[in-house]
């Protein structure tokens, strides 16, 4: 595995840092021939903070780290993981990629570390995400969004962009801004006022927009746009010098004022790897970095398509035309020659340009299988890079589902994490069958609290005392060609299937299967409804998934998952906690009234519940809390298994207490005297 070196990333210690990115879609986007010293990049593009909504960040981090090592599980090297690694230096884990990033915004300079939920700590009240810190930036200080993340990818160590084990210390420099070049390099250089995700985002934002309008200042004499400039190889000038480059606009000088040096002739004849001593690679991978995320850095770019044909195989080796509109059998495949016509003006590259569901944009598809990228996208190019007038292919296979039914699939072309192209290519496919054939789908699966289904809850999510009762309501539509059968069609439950399950009550037929259609027997197209209890069982069980599907018996199974739910049953609680009493985990206190409930939880979060929601928590999922003790100080304490505090009332010194649920809605500790402690939360539903 490769080895992870941490350090502050000013721009001359960049030498050969993206040689292990090794997530970048694009495939040797730009080359030495295209780049230009004295315009890196636009105003107008530089400038334009509307390029990106805090949506589309998000979108982009995601996609640069779609699965975060968050425990280090990965191996480090051939005897130590991640984690194991990690802990050896003082850094252990578990990790936070930067889309999962919050932080409380530091707004002004101070030496303080913000709030921030590193390390599996919960987000902090008033913490934003890091996608919304990059966008506020760039819309206070009228700076690209784009050019902030490309500046994170260049400046920060890992990169941030596209480390998927960072560490915290990668934070706190991460634009290396206030971090001169001189000196012995690493964070001794850097002004510990600037430290903080937000203020290096705001401060480097900030300095950007500053040099772009403050061309009075004295140091742009040495970077003064629509002049020549002596800009440097690196900060070595004694022995390496630099060249006269006539600065074309703001935005270039900005970046040589941010990053004072340009890549030497080494350094661009390997654009994605290292040059010689005399290189220095900051501007150079800005400009790399911009273009193979988000294209061209120079003019207005177009991106636009025709659709030149559509055309369908049944085999895999795309030989044996079929007509469109398709026709296909359930759970069958046919193959998809897609060929477009790229008129816009900018080179489309493998690993980027894909085909993405629209209608809506993103929606899972139900003709989706294990050859696409995922359930939104089917594919990418097939070619290596298309030009303005040239022509991309597309090979996609679709299978069909295992229903009935006529569909219009929608797609259009995307740069993944930039932007749609628009247009719609619309593929009309009717699933059919010409013997006979059960189907259904999924129309709706609601569970409730009360008998009269007023009180619609979470199925995901449900805790319930032991001997409750749930309610459900199934609706299916028949997607086949022939009627369900009214006596053998049946909801039963599975995972797994035939077994009597433990929550069965007298509403079902029997423990394996639950109930028939109200309606009888259900025609093709026609709705069925199935009603019926739940019953907890009389002991408590963790959480527990119960899976319904449907059944014509000594026939077929139709479906294996109509609807599931979880619920973890608790036994029925006292409603107070006493002196040296102790609440453990799945254990609960209960209001007189059953109205409200306080539960330690599974995840070691204490949470009140409302007869509709939580209405308090103590904050501390996933913090390993399992006993909640009323001590003999008075003092409200719960403990994970190593007897370490991870939530207490502060009330220690009050003497001989007690902790009471009320009718009203309200946890409050007692003592002698009267209340020390409350969560406030009188009358919430």
């Amino acid at each position: 595995m490769s080895k992870k070196i941490i350090c502050l990333s000013i721009t001359v210690a960049l030498v050969g840092m993206f040689l292990s990115i090794g997530k970048i879609d694009y495939v040797s986007a730009v080359t030495s021939t295209a780049w230009k010293a004295g315009n890196i990049i636009d105003d107008s593009i530089f400038t334009d903070k509307s390029t990106m909504s805090v949506d589309q960040i998000q979108s982009f981090l995601n996609n640069k780290v779609p699965n975060c090592d968050t425990n280090g599980l990965i191996m480090f090297n051939a005897t130590l993981n991640r984690a194991q690694y990690s802990a050896s230096i003082g850094k252990p884990a578990p990790f936070t990629c930067l889309k999962d990033y919050f932080e409380v915004p530091k707004t002004s300079p101070g030496p303080e570390i913000p709030e921030n939920n590193f390390g599996g700590k919960p987000i902090p009240a008033g913490a934003i995400s890091a996608a919304q810190i990059i966008w506020d930036a760039a819309q206070q200080y009228n700076i690209s969004p784009k050019v902030l993340l490309v500046k994170l990818g260049t400046e920060s160590a890992g990169p941030l962009t596209t480390d998927d084990w960072p560490f915290l210390s990668q934070y706190t420099y991460a634009m290396g801004s206030h971090c001169p070049d001189s000196g012995p390099g690493g964070s001794a250089n850097c002004d510990i006022n600037y430290s903080g995700f937000s203020m290096q985002i705001y401060s480097a934002a900030s300095l950007l927009n500053w040099y772009l309008e403050s061309m009075t200042e004295p140091w742009w004499a040495y970077k003064r746009p629509y002049q020549d400039n002596n800009i440097l190889w690196n900060i070595s000038e004694s022995n390496c010098g630099g060249s006269n480059v006539y600065i074309e606009n703001r935005a270039t000088a900005a970046l040589y004022t941010y990053t004072p040096y340009q890549p030497n002739k080494a350094a661009l004849d390997n654009m994605y790897g290292t040059g010689d001593g005399c290189s220095a690679y900051g501007n150079r991978n800005f400009w790399r970095l911009y273009n193979d995320w988000f294209g061209t850095t120079v003019g207005q770019p177009v991106f636009s398509y025709t659709v030149v044909s559509q055309t369908a195989y049944s085999d895999s080796e795309y030989q044996s035309e079929i007509p469109m509109p398709l026709t296909i059998e359930p759970n069958s495949n046919v193959y998809l020659k897609l060929v477009v016509k790229n008129t816009g003006n900018q080179t489309w590259y493998k690993g980027s340009l894909r085909i993405g569901t629209t209608g809506p944009v993103d929606r899972s598809s139900i003709f989706s299988n294990s050859t696409w990228l995922g359930a939104n996208r089917p594919t990418e190019m097939v070619e290596q890079n298309v030009m303005t007038d040239n022509e991309a292919t597309f090979k996609i296979k679709l299978t069909g589902p295992n229903y009935l039914g006529t569909f219009n699939e929608h797609f259009s072309l995307l740069i993944e994490s930039y932007r749609w192209i628009g247009g719609d290519i619309n593929i009309p496919i009717t699933v059919a069958s010409a013997n006979d054939f059960y189907s259904v789908q999924n129309v709706s699966f609601d569970i409730y609290s009360d008998a009269k289904m007023t009180n619609k809850i979470n199925p995901l999510n449900i805790i319930r005392f032991t001997s409750s009762k749930l309610y459900a309501k199934v609706v299916l539509k028949n997607t086949g060609n022939i009627p369900l059968p009214a006596d053998s069609t049946k909801l039963a439950p599975t995972n797994p299937i035939d077994t009597d399950n433990l929550f069965s009550d007298s509403s079902w037929l029997v423990g394996s299967r639950v109930i028939a259609a109200t309606e009888g027997e259900v025609l093709p197209e026609e709705m069925a409804t199935y009603v019926f209890s739940i019953t907890t069982p009389d002991n408590p069980l963790p959480l527990t998934q119960l899976q319904f599907g449907l059944v014509v018996e000594y026939v077929q199974w139709l479906s294996f998952n109509v609807g599931t739910l979880s619920v973890q049953t608790v036994k029925r609680p006292p409603s107070s906690l006493n002196e040296n009493q102790v609440l453990t985990t799945n254990e609960a206190l209960l209001s007189g009234d059953e109205k409200y409930a306080l539960i330690l939880q599974s995840d070691g979060n204490l949470v009140l519940y409302s007869p509709t929601r939580p209405i308090w928590n103590s904050g501390t999922v996933g913090m390993g809390g399992v006993r909640l003790i009323v001590q003999s100080d008075g003092n409200l304490v719960l403990y994970n298994q190593n007897w370490s505090a991870v939530w207490h009332s502060k009330t220690d010194g009050r003497g001989a207490s007690s902790l009471q649920i009320q009718d009203d809605g309200n946890l409050v500790m007692y003592n002698a005297r009267g209340f020390t402690w409350a969560s406030w939360t009188v009358a919430k539903t």
